[in-house]
Formats: structure tokens, C-alpha cells, sequence
């Protein structure tokens, strides 16, 4: 027998059928490909966006989290250098910019000036200054001055500044090494 179809056959309506399937799954399947390539193209620059999203957060929480709420106070340690340094170029003019305005409102600086001369008279004037810093907190801190007058050693002065409008100033120092009493001190005033 011959397995070539006869013509008008059924068998070749149903490799006509097989082939139309086939043709109609294989549209299908790339039909599909299709659409799953364009959702994929369709949330790749969602997903993308939402990636940056996060990570833009993260950098901002990262970089913003290391500021507290109350602003951060510069460092002690130029004020307290330029302390030091005043004190032992007799640059007594300078040291009463220093004073927070709570100190200045105690005299005039020319009065201020005159009773630093007289404690360099008595105790001799500053040779060498060193300080350290024994704490600092937003608006406060507090340091020891190892202050050397004339022929004695140095010896601890406690100092403690407070923060005016962004600046460290003098609010109150030991009075017997850096200035005159405060009784001298008001004495002169009048």
C-alpha cells in the first residue's frame, strides 16, 4: 500500500488541522512571550525607580541622623588656645573680647585692663599656659587652665565657658590667677 495520502483524503485535512494548531500554539506561545516581555519592560523602570527611591532614604536618613535636633557647638579648643595665648602676651584688651557679655557688664575694659596689670604686679605676669578640657555639652563647657605666673609653678585654674550666639565666651574663671578679685574688680569701678 502506498502511505501517500490519497487526494481528498482525511488524513491530509488532519495534517492541515495539526499544522494550523501548532501555527495558532506557537503564535500563541510567542503572543505570550510577548506580553511577558513588555510587562517585565513595563516594571523594571517601576522596580528601578523604587530601588532609587530607597536608597536616596537611606542616604539622606544616614547622613541626617548623625545631627541631633539641637545644633552641634563648634570646639572649645581655639577659644581656650586663644585664652592661653592673651594671658601670656598680655594682651589683656583681647581677653576681655573673650568675656561673655554677663563678665563685661562688670566694668568697662580699660577697668578690666588696669586689674590685670595690677594681679601681673603681684603675682607676675603669665609665662606659660596650657589648658585641658574637662567637658562640653551644647551650650556650656569647662576647662582647667595650668597657669604659670611670674616665678611659680603652674598651678590649676578652672574656667567655664558658654556659648553666645555661636561664639565660646568666658562666664566665670578662678579669680586669684586670672583676675583680681571680683571685690577689687567693683572696688575700682567707683
Amino acid at each position: 500500500m502506498n502511505d501517500r495520502p490519497q487526494p481528498g483524503s482525511r488524513y491530509r485535512a488532519a495534517r492541515r488541522e495539526d499544522r494550523v494548531v501548532s501555527s495558532s500554539t506557537e503564535a500563541e506561545r510567542s503572543s505570550a512571550a510577548w506580553t511577558a516581555r513588555q510587562s517585565i519592560l513595563r516594571i523594571v523602570p517601576m522596580a528601578l525607580g523604587v530601588a532609587a527611591g530607597v536608597l536616596l532614604v537611606f542616604i539622606g536618613f544616614t547622613l541626617f541622623s548623625g545631627r541631633s535636633s539641637a545644633v552641634k557647638s563648634p570646639s572649645v579648643d581655639p577659644v581656650a588656645r586663644q585664652l592661653c595665648g592673651d594671658l601670656t602676651a598680655q594682651q589683656y584688651d583681647d581677653l576681655y573680647g573673650l568675656l561673655a557679655s554677663s563678665e563685661q557688664s562688670l566694668g568697662p575694659k580699660d577697668q578690666f585692663i588696669a586689674s590685670q596689670r595690677q594681679l601681673d604686679a603681684q603675682l607676675g605676669t603669665a609665662r606659660s599656659c596650657t589648658y585641658q578640657v574637662s567637658g562640653q555639652d551644647a551650650t556650656g563647657a569647662t576647662l582647667t587652665l595650668h597657669l604659670a605666673r611670674g616665678t611659680s609653678s603652674a598651678a590649676p585654674a578652672p574656667v567655664r565657658l558658654t556659648l553666645q550666639i555661636g561664639v565660646w565666651r568666658i562666664a566665670d574663671f578662678d579669680s586669684s590667677l586670672v583676675v583680681a578679685p571680683r571685690r577689687q574688680f567693683s572696688r575700682m569701678e567707683s
